[in-house]
């Protein structure tokens, strides 16, 4: 489950886009530093029905592209052994 956001900064909350999580605050900062703010606020415009747009869907309209890999790619085998190594030294969140 998404943690909620406790704290958004004003200048996130004028550009109509749904913020649910830390994480769709973090991709639509992402999105401001790749796109210019009228953009955002047209593109969000346009997909707002009975809600206000998801970053995601925000970014898709656009024709961007989200950094990192998508989550259907196999992570690479050298990447998964340091994970594991990491876990077994009793770090949760590895590399």
């Amino acid at each position: 489950m998404n943690e909620q956001v406790t704290h958004v900064e004003p200048d996130l909350l004028s550009f109509g886009v749904r913020l649910d999580s830390a994480r769709d605050a973090a991709q639509l900062r992402w999105l401001m530093a790749h796109a210019s703010a009228r953009d955002i606020r047209l593109a969000a415009a346009r997909l707002c029905t009975r809600r206000a747009p998801s970053p995601q869907q925000v970014i898709a309209a656009l024709g961007l592209e989200r950094r990192g890999r998508r989550r259907n790619e196999p992570v690479p085998l050298a990447l998964a052994q340091a994970r594991a190594r990491m876990r077994q030294q009793g770090w949760r969140d590895a590399p």
